[in-house]
């Protein structure tokens, strides 16, 4: 998994440098992996950059990162970065980063678990 999120990481940074302006709004960019057979818990992993489209928040980028269950509408996500583009890239290129990431998917597998036993609350 570590290698994976490696992987997502690098090509997220490359997205980041070509299609993030350093001003104003842009479309979401993104990196999604199919992890169904690395762990029978979730069916994706989701690394991504947005923005809200608020206006006086143009330049706040958001860096996500959320998983899914195919079994089970609901998902998790988690801001693991926030701020200028710049912020966003410097952030993705810090190691503890992947660590960070790595520790919340036990947390993700616990939280979609929690939800499919009790789906209404």
């Amino acid at each position: 998994m570590k290698e994976l999120l490696e992987k997502m990481i690098i090509r997220l940074r490359k997205q980041v440098e070509e299609k993030v302006p350093a001003e104003g709004l842009f479309p979401m960019v993104y990196e999604c992996e199919d992890v169904s057979e690395k762990t029978g818990e979730l069916s994706e992993i989701i690394l991504k950059v947005s923005n809200t489209g608020v206006k006086g928040s143009e330049n706040k980028r958001y860096l996500e990162f959320g998983a899914i269950k195919d079994s089970c509408p609901y998902g998790v996500e988690v801001v693991v970065g926030y701020g200028s583009t710049q912020d966003i890239l410097a952030r993705l290129q810090e190691d503890e980063l992947l660590d960070k990431m790595m520790s919340k998917i036990p947390k993700f597998i616990e939280d979609i678990e929690y939800e499919e036993r009790h789906p209404w609350g």
